[in-house]
């Protein structure tokens, strides 16, 4: 199928926003652990336009072109409007088309398109661009207080110094912000630090900064020939201890996938990725929305479960059931932890593990959403060894349980083996018959 592809001119004053999704964890005494969720950023194009009555229809044209947004597009973001000559398959961000009519059928309106940014990057070394004087400066300590005021009113910071926040402001010609864009591509976001020199002549203490970006979105506005206004927060990072530790946090990064095995055609989902696909033993995983519950192994003899949740939006959940009728539920699932190396997305051989396996139940759809259960019997692990005392009654737990293997009529069970002879179980008793009740030692 061949994409749409947007033709239609657009003002030269419009906003752009690239967007990294990090996890941040704190530790103590200002110390954080970070890694990237999302592997490419999401880019966002907020287009404006001033149309008269054929260029209005020309852009309702392409709204019903492409469903409201639900088919893609192709979007080249033009040179003379300060872009990068750059081709992107794109969405559309909007539930409705709006606009503000005037005179003759003149219109106003906006349009929001969202792609995912994989274009390579060029470095650009060091972050050393000129900022204006006028920003604002904090000094931060991370602290903990009581839940409710009290006459105690407890405090408590684990920092021995503070960390200091920049908001930096630029205003910059197309070839700088572009470089200042790839920088911010570069570093993931907030997940990679960097050395930051706080000028003298734009008042500070010409001290040289750990730092990283204190967000994950860097907005943009673009103006005549690609001129960008826009702030930067910058905040302070403590090092490590172990530098090896933090290279390595820049390289490894964790990623889930799970594999449905059906027999015309399996599902294979990698989760909540930017990053379109991954290649692991043979198969080809996708990158769509994925979710499940706290993963938990016990040593009962009872089912365990584990609730996932797939994204259906597109149907291919009910697809299949659709055609092939209910041949999720019992199928073999396995949850699989892989690492990646993020700068070849590559997966590092040898590291995986799985992280739950088990038969699929409780399947439940909707047009947003599939909600199924992995369940996995003797509480998650292939292998169980019970402890077992030295005894002449049952070492079962439960009557009628996976180990008793009892599906008659009776009820009860004392867990004598004579009980377990009267239901015809025997090869299921869990005793030692030939051990004594009881036994007296006299001395």
């Amino acid at each position: 199928m061949t994409e749409v592809v947007f033709d239609v001119d657009y003002k030269s004053a419009y906003t752009t926003t690239i967007e990294f999704k990090t996890q941040i964890n704190e530790k103590h005494f200002g110390k954080e652990q970070r890694y990237p969720v999302w592997t490419y950023p999401k880019r966002t194009f907020s287009l404006s336009f001033d149309k008269s009555f054929e260029g209005r229809k020309k852009l309702e044209d392409f709204y019903q072109q492409t469903k409201g947004g639900t088919e893609k597009f192709l979007f080249s973001w033009a040179k003379d409007k300060g872009g990068n000559g750059k081709q992107y398959l794109c969405t559309l961000d909007d539930d409705s088309f709006k606009q503000n009519l005037y005179e003759f059928g003149f219109s106003e309106c906006e349009l929001n398109f969202v792609s995912i940014d994989n274009k390579a990057v060029e470095s650009v070394g060091a972050f050393d661009f000129w900022h204006s004087a006028e920003g604002n400066f904090s000094l931060n300590y991370h602290i903990y207080s009581d839940f409710e005021f009290s006459s105690q009113n407890e405090k408590k910071t684990y920092q021995n110094a503070p960390k200091r926040k920049w908001t930096l402001r630029f205003q910059k010609t197309k070839e700088i912000r572009e470089k200042i864009e790839n920088f911010f591509i570069a570093k993931r976001g907030r997940f990679r630090s960097f050395k930051w020199t706080w000028d003298a002549d734009r008042g500070g203490d010409g001290q040289t900064y750990n730092v990283r970006f204190a967000d994950d979105t860097l907005n943009l506005s673009i103006s005549e020939f690609g001129y960008g206004e826009f702030e930067v927060d910058l905040i302070e990072v403590f090092p490590t201890e172990n530098p090896l530790s933090e290279v390595e946090k820049d390289e490894i990064i964790p990623r889930k996938l799970l594999k449905i095995e059906l027999e015309q055609g399996s599902v294979y989902i990698l989760d909540n990725e930017t990053l379109e696909s991954l290649y692991f033993n043979g198969e080809t995983y996708i990158g769509a929305p994925l979710s499940h519950g706290e993963i938990k192994n016990d040593d009962n003899s009872a089912v365990n479960k584990l609730e996932i949740e797939l994204s259906n939006v597109n149907l291919a959940i009910s697809g299949i059931i659709g055609n092939r009728g209910d041949v999720v539920t019992n199928a073999f699932a396995i949850l699989t932890l892989v690492f990646l190396n993020v700068n070849t997305n590559e997966l590092i051989s040898n590291c995986q593990k799985i992280l739950y396996s088990g038969r699929c139940n409780n399947l439940s759809l909707d047009f947003e959403k599939a909600t199924i259960d992995i369940e996995t019997e003797l509480g998650g692990y292939e292998k169980l060894a019970p402890m077992i005392k030295f005894r002449p009654t049952c070492q079962v737990r439960r009557f009628k349980d996976c180990r008793c293997g009892y599906s008659g009529d009776a009820t009860t069970c004392d867990r004598t083996y004579k009980r377990c002879s009267d239901l015809g179980n025997t090869n299921n008793f869990r005793g030692f018959p030939s051990c004594v009740m009881e036994a007296v030692v006299k001395t």
